[in-house]
């Protein structure tokens, strides 16, 4: 009877001669080489990728994004007078018009920045400092209010100018 003995590189014949074999060799390099297939980086196709670097910054409102569940903001961005300075200086300008008054309604807060007020034409989302947005706190939805306001036009990029309403003060109408 013949008896093989078998090792990874070699196999030895029956006279007792070594005859070299590649197959457990080669089963090895190519579990080797599809793992290493397996664990490549994909490649985004070019729609998704162009979509990817040229966002708009836009951020769509229809999304079923909620307040956390005490209903408060977990991050808060103000306006300081710091932040102006900075885009001013680094040619950014931003460039605001004259104050004006406008009555509404009070739609409620959009964030913790921001508040959404019914106008005569359309329904305005403003930008709001901490301490207003501490005072609407208080106030009911559907509430009639005065308020003053500013428009900011900042550069938004590739987008050109962005027209930012910003309010001075608000109060209940009387």
């Amino acid at each position: 009877m013949e008896v093989l003995a078998m090792n990874l590189m070699t196999a030895r014949r029956s006279g007792g001669k070594r005859k070299a074999s590649l197959a457990p060799a080669s089963l090895a390099l190519m579990s080797m080489l599809m793992i290493a297939a397996g664990c490549g980086v994909k490649e985004m196709p070019a729609d998704n990728a162009a979509n990817a670097t040229t966002g708009s910054g836009i951020v769509d409102s229809s999304s079923d994004v909620s307040p956390d569940s005490v209903g408060e903001p977990v991050a808060e961005a103000t306006p300081t007078p710091g932040n102006s300075e900075k885009a001013a200086a680094s040619g950014d300008p931003v460039t605001q018009s004259q104050e004006q008054q406008a009555s509404g309604t009070f739609n409620g807060l959009a964030d913790g920045h921001s508040v959404e007020i019914k106008t005569a034409t359309d329904t305005v989302v403003f930008q709001a400092g901490s301490e207003l947005v501490q005072q609407m706190q208080a106030f009911d939805q559907g509430t009639t209010v005065d308020y003053t306001y500013i428009v900011k036009e900042v550069d938004g990029g590739t987008d050109g100018k962005i027209k930012q309403p910003w309010l001075v003060s608000i109060k209940e109408a009387s």
